[in-house]
């Protein structure tokens, strides 16, 4: 909210009646309205931009050397709590990026804690250089199919609009619930409308029929688009087609083909769920960015989907554009192509160069205790991990791939000895469970994995979307009992195991999702982590806790696992692991 004084001076520096703050000389303004170049003065004052032409006096003056100026980057769709770290260390590991503002849902955390979960987030996102818009989350839980932690009903996001605590409504994933007019759902939908406020969309494999009901709704965007033919549907009803380009799912290049010069005002670019150290090394928005210019977009269109795009679809008046009367979020580049990010700059401030961040972030906000004592795990039996094929050698497997979160319903032979699946590591069927972990009530989902290649012990997290239970897969039992109560007796976390030993552990203390520590130390874990996946025959590239996160997510197909069982996304039933033909 500008106050009358700060309006009245910004109205005097633009008419050249006072001095600006600071005046950028010497630069080349990136006209995302336009997609063209430009050379001007840009005049700042009080945290916007008030001139853009010829203009003398300031406090200060910065001279460029022929850089370009450019908007400042905007994340359409983002789970800080995937980065597993707080927002105030998720700020330090963005902002170096170009990234100044983010529209997050709190959905995982809240999965865990309900409202006081969300609020916690809100406060943990205040007074910080990047500008988080905290949405209130939808569907918690995200379905009936699993054991979560806590429960968002319509009363209490009706609250939050209220209290002008959250921005917008999260990503509707309850399709059903849409369709059928759910009261709960409409509840929901109503206090988004009342308040003005943005509805996010979640339409994973949705037909016309779906998307039609979807717009209907008032939902006008969507992230969950992966081919060339689903971004067209939606673009063709009006929806804003959010390109996501995350660690687990990259979609980007498939849905790149779909624009032209005239719909590409309708995308906007998105990482939804991104690792920490992807973030740190390859980046967030600018990174799609780079990867777009690469695949033939101009970099003043890629510029456009990450900036002024995103702004529009998110109701910002006042971000993503280099112009008077902007928020003065802007980027120094040297180089369009490269994306070279030299400065970056936060309300006319300074705020990282040369990739290293210049301003102080402050103290942490302390979670609430309940959050940090997350994990309320029924003790495991000697038995709990059996997996009965009495009557068939022939089973139901989950097939996962890197870089998608959309799996694949493979029937296969598997070995079986005294009616109990045995994994086999020449065949990469492995034995994969999901432990509920928050009401201990003993539910143990059991079934086969295909698709991360591990040729010894067993992997863990307690990162499961949605409802972040206990997941893990292994080649043995003896690694993966030593794995689900290793994590649970961290208070939750990410590890490797071989045998009886830890071979590398990440603690996430913090709802089970986030670390309390620094950014850098949460890196350090990391590639201990990565180090120690080599140990237990994992070779690839790609991040393996980020697919397996993935795996236990009834609400994108084709096949999941949960708590409560398999399931089979396509038929929305549970079925059994075991095919008797």
């Amino acid at each position: 909210m500008i106050s009358k004084e700060s309006l009245r001076r910004q109205i005097a520096v633009a008419a050249k009646k006072e001095e600006a703050d600071l005046i950028l000389k010497n630069g080349k303004i990136v006209d995302v309205f336009n997609l063209t170049i430009y050379e001007a003065d840009v005049a700042i004052a009080d945290g916007y931009i008030v001139g853009i032409g010829s203009y003398e006096k300031a406090k200060e003056i910065i001279s460029l050397n022929g850089q370009f100026i450019s908007p400042s980057f905007i994340d359409g769709h983002v789970h800080i709590e995937s980065a597993m770290v707080t927002p105030e260390e998720f700020a330090k590991a963005v902002l170096p990026h170009g990234v100044t503002t983010v529209i997050a849902d709190p959905h995982e955390i809240a999965n865990v804690g309900g409202i006081e979960a969300v609020r916690y987030m809100v406060a943990a996102s205040k007074h910080l250089p990047l500008d988080i818009k905290m949405m209130a989350s939808s569907c918690v839980p995200a379905t009936s199919l699993e054991n979560n932690g806590a429960k968002l009903t319509a009363e209490e996001i009706k609250l939050l609009f209220s209290n002008k605590e959250v921005y917008g409504l999260g990503e509707v994933m309850d399709y059903p619930a849409v369709l059928s007019g759910d009261e709960e759902m409409l509840e929901k939908l109503i206090s988004a409308r009342d308040h003005h406020a943005g509805i996010d969309g979640h339409g994973a494999g949705l037909d016309e029929i779906g998307l039609n009901t979807y717009m209907t709704a008032g939902i006008r965007n969507d992230h969950e688009a992966v081919s060339a033919e689903e971004g067209l549907s939606r673009l063709r009803r009006g929806m804003y087609l959010l390109m996501r380009e995350g660690t687990a799912a990259k979609d980007l290049e498939a849905l790149l083909p779909v624009l032209t010069s005239v719909n590409s005002r309708r995308a906007v670019l998105a990482t939804d769920d991104k690792h920490l150290d992807e973030l740190i090394e390859l980046g967030s928005i600018d990174a799609s960015i780079r990867k777009a210019i690469t695949l033939g977009i101009n970099p003043l269109q890629a510029i456009q989907m990450g900036s002024l795009n995103a702004a529009e679809c998110f109701q910002l008046k006042d971000k993503g554009a280099i112009a008077p009367g902007y928020v003065a979020d802007f980027l120094i580049i040297s180089d369009l192509n490269m994306l070279s990010i030299d400065e970056v700059f936060v309300k006319g401030k300074q705020v990282a160069q040369s990739g290293k961040l210049t301003q102080r972030i402050r103290e942490a906000v302390t979670p609430p205790s309940f959050l940090t004592e997350s994990i309320k795990m029924a003790p495991l039996r000697v038995d709990s991990l059996d997996l009965t094929i009495e009557n068939s050698n022939k089973a139901n497997i989950i097939s996962a791939k890197p870089g998608s979160i959309i799996t694949e319903h493979l029937i296969e032979e598997v070995e079986v000895k005294n009616g109990l699946f045995q994994p086999s590591v020449k065949e990469n069927q492995l034995k994969m469970v999901v432990v509920e972990r928050h009401n201990a009530l003993g539910n143990v989902g059991v079934g086969i994995l295909k698709g991360i290649p591990l040729t010894e012990g067993a992997i863990v997290s307690t990162v499961a979307h949605d409802s972040h239970n206990i997941v893990a897969c292994g080649v043995d039992d003896t690694s993966l009992m030593i794995a689900i109560n290793h994590v649970a007796e961290i208070g939750g976390g990410i590890a490797v195991v071989k045998g009886k030993q830890i071979i590398a552990s990440l603690p996430l203390p913090l709802a089970g999702l986030m670390s309390l520590n620094s950014y850098d130390s949460v890196i350090q874990s990391l590639k201990k982590l990565e180090r120690g996946l080599q140990t237990i025959g994992f070779k690839e590239a790609w991040n393996p806790f980020i697919t397996l996160s993935f795996l236990a997510l009834p609400v994108i197909p084709t096949l999941k696992l949960t708590d409560t069982g398999l399931f089979d996304v396509q038929s929305f039933k549970h079925i059994s692991v075991e095919v008797v033909e």
